[in-house]
């Protein structure tokens, strides 16, 4: 008898709230058209996001043209914001070539990465030919393979997008090959530049 009494009592309660439900559509119905609407909150904002922005600044594209002195300045903004956000820090990780980070910090490991994540968000953009959203990325970096290998770089691939959405290009393979490093780091401008131009000489 009880399962029969627990559904009686839930057959009971679902038609209560259903006239409640009804009675609240015809009390709409006597401010508009006839129609019940249904009024959806506006998505909260990002504040994290806008604050860090506010206080950083807006991140900036790179280019592949950029000097040493401008592509720092760009790393500027996500470094000062890792600086101020992680405890203990010794070594404030900074962005390099190809966008990578390097560097060694101190205090808690899980509040240095949830930094890292943070600041993210006002790290610059990727080159838009590296951009992992650039349906045509993936093009232009074969073309610098291309290139690289007909200026003697044997161990040259494309490698998978990183943290901050850049495609990047990888020297040396499983072999580490000295070589292909050597000459993949002194070729790989002129090859950028000869790709942007559409060409791999």
């Amino acid at each position: 008898m009880l399962p029969t009494t627990h559904r009686s009592l839930t057959a009971a309660a679902a038609a209560v709230a259903l006239m409640g439900i009804l009675t609240a559509c015809s009390a709409d119905q006597g401010s508009g058209p006839g129609i019940a609407t249904l009024e959806t909150a506006a998505p909260a904002p990002t504040e994290a996001a806008d604050s860090l922005i506010e206080k950083y600044g807006e991140p900036v594209r790179l280019r592949l043209d950029m000097t040493d002195e401008e592509e720092a300045a760009a790393w500027g903004p996500r470094d000062r914001c890792l600086a101020d956000n992680t405890p203990a820090q010794q070594d404030a990780p900074v962005g390099g070539d190809e966008g990578s980070v390097s560097g060694s910090v101190g205090g808690d490991p899980a509040k240095a990465a949830e930094a890292e994540a943070l600041c993210l968000r006002v790290a610059p953009l990727p080159p838009w030919e590296l951009d992992a959203q650039n349906p045509d990325a993936l093009r232009f970096a074969q073309r610098v393979v291309d290139c690289l290998h007909d200026r003697g770089v044997r161990e040259v691939e494309i490698a998978e997008a990183d943290a901050f959405g850049r495609i990047n290009i990888a020297f040396g393979g499983e072999t580490n090959d000295s070589t292909s490093i050597s000459l993949g780091m002194q070729h790989v401008d002129s090859c950028m530049a000869s790709a942007s131009d559409g060409g791999t000489e």
